[in-house]
């Protein structure tokens, strides 16, 4: 703790020049690269590799004119305009592509920039390290700027990645130059920008990592659900998000670049805020003051499993209206795809969906649905390394809670959760399809294959743990590492050309596509047996090896 005496009165208290901001900056350049180059290197990777092999994809699935035409009109429906957007031109190959992958990267991107601030600004700043630092030579924003110097190039380098890579690919259609890959670029890295800008100002607005963290990808989702409701109105709503600006600047279309000085001038607004909310607040505080808790708490709370529930309210509560939305925007879909998919036949797209019947359709779907879900458990049992580095597990262990019945209590989030988020998705999306399709029983197929993909998940739930108890200071990036190679092979498996071996023991790639397929329940046990498996050796562990803060 930093001691304070108080000032006599009447006296003016000194103020740091604002030529001092700054000192120190290049020292704060060369420790951030060093803490975070491989979170960049990442970062960077997955967005222009995602760009690339979504770009390879579509040119084996759209071989003819027709096929756009048809994926045109897929586009163009309620479900398709709510999740991504409409293309400028959707019955070109850019336009598709548009529509598969640019507002997945640019969210993703958007949230991650938020994420990386908080980790090099509020998160530092809570541990301490900033107190530190600033002990020596270190200008007062120093700290900050550099990690916005350093996440704005990540913008810039994955939106010029993702333009080179659409013009080296040849997205842009014959004799029409390359301005629409360019504007496609721009686009993501604008929509980056403003990601960096509201973790800048949540980091100054909030006094905790978890606060600033949560506030920035709540307000970034909800300019997204704006955008949403713009897209499926008359547009007005589009124009109110900035989400929605990236989306007007409409590549291989209007090619408009006037959006994208929308999205630097909004940042460039947000970054000065920032900067002057941390010229005038104090050393740990939050524009947002603490504010005081009750006199007392419930019981609950005294037991590991009572606190996450209460700290994890609304993800949980966040993550049930996702899979809600996802469940019947999906289903609503199905009636639409089916010309498409008899024209899939036999192509990449047929093969990715494994059949080119609704229901197999409808149980590609399912396992879309049971990703998000898989999404909230690895976030959930990650949460036992985010509380061991910020010191959180040491007062809850300090008591007569033992490590194994700390973990357990946790752990029974995700497992639990999870079996629930995936039954009420597959229930509305059973429920969905049954009045679309006109199929009664639907409902109750859909629910049950929603929950096969439980074991799948618990897999994903023993990575994490095997993580945390061994690695526990790689626990968290491998485990999302992890994630993320399981969506891009359901997303662009066949891209990848991966060899049918590797793909059999993957998770998704092993769960039984209900009610498309035969139930078959030997991966289902062993899948189970995993990751009971890795849970019990991670958490074996957890016990014998020494506490691991940040």
């Amino acid at each position: 703790m930093t001691a304070t005496v108080a000032a006599p009165a009447g006296t003016r208290l000194a103020r740091r020049p604002a030529k001092d901001g700054l000192a120190g900056l290049g020292d704060m350049n060369r420790l951030f690269w060093r803490r975070n180059r491989v979170r960049l290197v990442v970062w960077a990777v997955f967005v222009i590799g995602m760009v690339g092999y979504v770009i390879s994809y579509y040119q084996t699935i759209f071989t003819t004119q027709s096929s756009l035409d048809d994926f045109a009109n897929i586009s163009n429906t309620p479900g398709i305009k709510a999740l991504t957007g409409l293309a400028a031109n959707p019955a070109t190959m850019g336009g598709a592509v548009w529509t598969k992958i640019w507002m997945f990267v640019v969210i993703a991107l958007a949230i991650g920039a938020v994420f990386l601030v908080t980790r090099n600004g509020r998160a530092d700043e809570e541990l301490g390290r900033t107190e530190l630092l600033r002990s020596r030579v270190l200008g007062l924003h120093a700290h900050s700027v550099s990690a916005w110097l350093w996440v704005a190039g990540l913008c810039v380098v994955g939106g010029v990645g993702a333009a080179l890579v659409s013009i080296g690919m040849g997205l842009d259609p014959s004799g029409a130059g390359v301005t629409g890959s360019l504007v496609f670029g721009a686009s993501i890295a604008g929509v980056g920008l403003f990601g960096l800008g509201v973790g800048a100002l949540a980091g100054q607005i909030t006094s905790t990592s978890r606060g600033a963290n949560a506030l920035g990808s709540v307000i970034i989702i909800a300019f997204y659900v704006l955008r949403m409701v713009g897209d499926l109105g008359n547009g007005t709503l589009t124009w109110a998000s900035p989400i929605g600006w990236g989306q007007q600047m409409q590549p291989w279309g209007a090619d408009r670049w006037w959006p994208l000085l929308l999205l630097v001038a909004v940042t460039a607004v947000l970054l000065a805020a920032a900067w002057q909310l941390e010229a005038h607040r104090d050393h740990g505080a939050g524009l947002l003051p603490d504010r005081p808790g009750p006199a007392s708490a419930p019981v609950r709370y005294a037991s590991p499993l009572g606190l996450t529930l209460r700290l994890q309210r609304w993800v949980i509560t966040g993550f049930a209206i996702g899979v809600v939305l996802c469940a019947l925007l999906f289903a609503s879909i199905i009636n639409a795809m089916v010309p498409l998919l008899k024209d899939a036949d036999g192509t990449a797209m047929g093969n990715v969906i494994g059949g080119t019947s609704a229901e197999a359709f409808g149980s590609f779907l399912m396992g879309m649905i049971a990703l998000v879900v898989a999404i909230f458990a690895v976030l959930s049992a990650t949460s036992l390394r985010s509380d061991e580095a910020s010191g959180i597990i040491e007062p809850q262990l300090a008591g007569a809670t033992s490590r194994l019945t700390w973990s357990l209590q946790r752990l029974l989030l995700p497992a639990v959760g999870s079996a629930v988020l995936l039954a009420v998705g597959g229930f509305l999306f059973g429920a969905t399809y049954a009045s679309v399709m006109n199929d009664p029983g639907a409902t109750g197929r859909f629910v049950g294959a929603a929950l096969v993909y439980w074991p799948a998940i618990m897999v994903l739930v023993g990575v994490a743990v095997l993580l945390f108890g061994w690695v526990p200071r790689l626990a968290i990036p491998l485990a999302w590492g992890v994630v993320v190679a399981i969506y891009m092979v359901m997303i662009v498996g066949d891209a990848l050309r991966l060899p049918d071996w590797l793909l059999n023991i993957l998770p998704w790639s092993a769960t039984p596509r209900l009610p498309a397929e035969p139930m078959s329940w030997t991966p289902v046990v062993i899948m189970t047996i995993v990751g009971v498996a890795f849970t019990a050796v991670g958490l074996l562990r957890f016990r014998s090896r020494d506490i691991q803060p940040a």
